[in-house]
C-alpha cells in the first residue's frame, strides 16, 4: 500500500511539473511547438476552425478522414509512404532527368553547361529572397514553375495595327493603340501587386496561352533609330490591356491626351495571366511581340511650348 501511494504522490508531482513547464513557455517556445506538432492540429478544443480544415484535407488523404488529430504526422515527419496527396513533396513522376545533365555530352561549340539539379531545382530559392508575388525592385527569387508549354501550332504571334511603323501623329491628342494577337486567350490579367510570377502559366481548352498583353512606348531622343538601348526603367506610356480582343479582334489600349512631341518606341509585351512574358516551345521561331517607332509632332513642326526637353530625351 505505501508502495502504491508513493508512485501515485509521484506521477501527481510530474503531471504538476509538465503543466507547470506548459504555462512558463515563452512565446518563441510556444511557435515552435506549434510548428513541431503541425500547428496544434490535435487541440480539438481551442482550434475547431483549424481542426474542421484539417479534416476536410484528411478526408481527401486516402481513408484518414476521421482520425482528426493522430496521423496528421505524415506531414511533419516527411515520409514518404504514399501519400500522393501530399502538396509539399515532390512526385517522382514530376522529376526531369534532364535537369540532372549539363547538356555537355551532345554539345556544340560555344554552348554553355547548363545548371543540374536531381529535384527539378525545388529547392532552387533557399536562403534567398522569394518573389512571393510581389515586385521587388531589388530583384527576388522565384522558385514557381514555368508552367504549360503551348504546341508549334499555339505559338503567339503578335502585330500592331495603329500606330502604324514610320507614322507622324499629332502631339497632345487622344490615340488608341491597336494589337493583333494569334495564339492567346486573351483577358485574363491577375492582381499584379500580390500575383505577380506566383502561378504558372497555362493553357486554355484550345492549347492557347491564357493571359493577356502590355504596350509601353518609349521616348527614343534625338531620332527614332538610337544606336544605344533605351533605359529600360523609362517610358512615356504603359498599359496592362485585361480585356478580350474587341468585335474586330483587336486589343487596345487608349492613350488619353496623347504623347508629347518627340520620337517613339512602340512595343508589346505579351504575358500569361500572372505576367510572365509567354514561354513557347521552340527556340527557333517568328518573335511572339511587336515593335513599331513614330513620330509626334506639334501643327508648326516644331516643339510644342513646355515639352522641348522630351524630343531630346
Amino acid at each position: 500500500m505505501q508502495i502504491k501511494n508513493a508512485l501515485i504522490a509521484l506521477l501527481g508531482l510530474a503531471v504538476a511539473a509538465d503543466a507547470v513547464a506548459v504555462v512558463n513557455r515563452t512565446p518563441f517556445e510556444r511557435t515552435l511547438a506549434r510548428r513541431q506538432n503541425g500547428g496544434d492540429r490535435s487541440n480539438k478544443g481551442g482550434n475547431n476552425d483549424n481542426n474542421r480544415g484539417n479534416i476536410d484535407k484528411n478526408k481527401n488523404n486516402g481513408g484518414n478522414g476521421g482520425n482528426e488529430g493522430g496521423n496528421n504526422n505524415n506531414k511533419n515527419n516527411n515520409n514518404n509512404n504514399g501519400n500522393a496527396q501530399d502538396g509539399a513533396q515532390l512526385k517522382p513522376d514530376n522529376i526531369q532527368a534532364a535537369s540532372n545533365s549539363d547538356g555537355q555530352p551532345d554539345r556544340d561549340a560555344g554552348q554553355s553547361p547548363s545548371k543540374t539539379d536531381a529535384n527539378n531545382f525545388i529547392n532552387l530559392c533557399s536562403g534567398s529572397e522569394n518573389t512571393n508575388g510581389e515586385q521587388k525592385l531589388e530583384g527576388s527569387c522565384n522558385g514557381i514553375p514555368m508552367g504549360q508549354i503551348p504546341s508549334t501550332g499555339n505559338m503567339v504571334s503578335t502585330i500592331i495595327v495603329n500606330p502604324k511603323d514610320g507614322d507622324t501623329i499629332q502631339a497632345n491628342q487622344d490615340m488608341t493603340i491597336e494589337v493583333k494577337i494569334n495564339n492567346i486567350a486573351a483577358g485574363t490579367f491577375t492582381n499584379p501587386a500580390n500575383t505577380y510570377y506566383a502561378a504558372p502559366q497555362g493553357l486554355d481548352g484550345r492549347g492557347n496561352i491564357i493571359g493577356h498583353c502590355h504596350v509601353t512606348v518609349q521616348d527614343t531622343g534625338a531620332d527614332t533609330n538610337p544606336t544605344e538601348p533605351l533605359d529600360a526603367t523609362q517610358f512615356a506610356f504603359f498599359k496592362g490591356i485585361n480585356t478580350p480582343p474587341n468585335g474586330q479582334g483587336l486589343l487596345t489600349a487608349a492613350v488619353d491626351g496623347g504623347l508629347p512631341e518627340g520620337n517613339y518606341r512602340l512595343c508589346t509585351i505579351t504575358a500569361a495571366a500572372n505576367h510572365q512574358p509567354v514561354l513557347m516551345p521552340v527556340a527557333q521561331r517568328g518573335g511572339q511581340d511587336d515593335c513599331v517607332r513614330f513620330q509626334v509632332r506639334g501643327n508648326n513642326g516644331g516643339k510644342s511650348g513646355g515639352n522641348g526637353d522630351n524630343g531630346g530625351k
